[in-house]
């Protein structure tokens, strides 16, 4: 929390750095990176900015043109438009064709990045889970989904079953992982008697009520954990469900907060080093209060 005694002062020397999405208001990094800032005396802020899909192109020509700006975070439902205005990205978030963290250069060009596959898997390392010959279920596709299928394939599970109903997608993402990880058994539908070990949802189910829950839990038995990158509600209709049945559970928040070291090595605020110090998710410096919650 920033002190009492510690006032931040925004002026025109203060790096800026937009959060961009549509809608912001679920959002949690702002509370705690900027108290981070602030702790650490660095003079730099971070703000949500809400950008209709149809004027999010011109949003990151404005990127490329601002000076006092290191670059930016990019949640739903921008971060294949993000992918696309880069003019580098790294191998991960072209695999997943998704970008969430851009940095810029000082000449303006605009750097990809794709963490949400890491935060998934160092949030799921502080439950003390590991992914090794697990069976997976994900639901959702997207970029999120993406980069989470692919450090779940990285990180050796022994299958994963992809629940996403445009088919192209669903498709092209199972090609994507038989190409890079043709050990790995891509499924369409969990079948009979097959246990899933862990279970998330990388769709926007959950965020609307009446939303159908993304996954039947009782389908779910002996899981180790479900988990959820829904961040709002925190605690999403499918996760309840799955704390009634007994299983342990992962919610967006905790991905959320992993996520925030991982930014801001990428930002070249925080070394990898410190960022190693904070444990399984890096974050030790970093927590998300509930006034941290817009």
């Amino acid at each position: 929390m920033v002190s009492p005694k510690r006032k931040r002062l925004v002026t025109g020397k203060t790096v800026v750095i937009p959060l961009v999405g549509h809608p912001v208001e679920q959002v949690k990094s702002p509370g705690p990176i900027n108290n981070w800032f602030a702790e650490h005396g660095v003079d730099a802020v971070i703000v949500p900015m809400d950008i209709r899909p149809e004027k999010v192109a011109s949003f990151f020509d404005v990127l490329r043109a601002m000076e006092n700006c290191a670059g930016c975070s990019i949640t739903m439902p921008h971060k294949q438009a993000a992918f696309v205005a880069c003019d580098e990205v790294s191998e991960r978030a072209r695999r997943a064709r998704a970008v969430n963290t851009i940095r810029r250069s000082p000449s303006g060009k605009l750097i990809g990045e794709m963490t949400d596959g890491m935060a998934f898997i160092a949030a799921l390392g502080g439950h003390g889970v590991r992914v090794r010959d697990c069976n997976a279920l994900l639901v959702g596709a997207g970029g999120a989904g993406m980069a989470i299928a692919f450090e779940l394939a990285s990180e050796g599970a022994s299958s994963l079953t992809i629940i996403e109903p445009d088919q192209m997608r669903r498709r092209a993402l199972e090609a994507e992982l038989n190409r890079y990880h043709p050990a790995l058994e891509v499924f369409d539908r969990v079948a009979a008697g097959r246990k899933i070990d862990i279970a998330v949802n990388a769709s926007p189910l959950g965020m609307n009520s009446g939303d159908p829950l993304p996954f039947p839990i009782a389908e779910l038995a002996g899981a180790l954990i479900v988990a959820d990158a829904v961040t709002k509600p925190v605690v999403t209709p499918w996760l309840k469900e799955a704390e009634r049945h007994g299983l342990k559970v992962q919610n967006g928040e905790e991905m959320a907060l992993a996520q925030l070291p991982i930014q801001l090595s990428y930002l070249r605020f925080m070394n990898s080093s410190s960022r190693s110090a904070g444990g399984a998710t890096g974050a030790a410096e970093l927590s998300i209060a509930p006034e941290a919650a817009k």
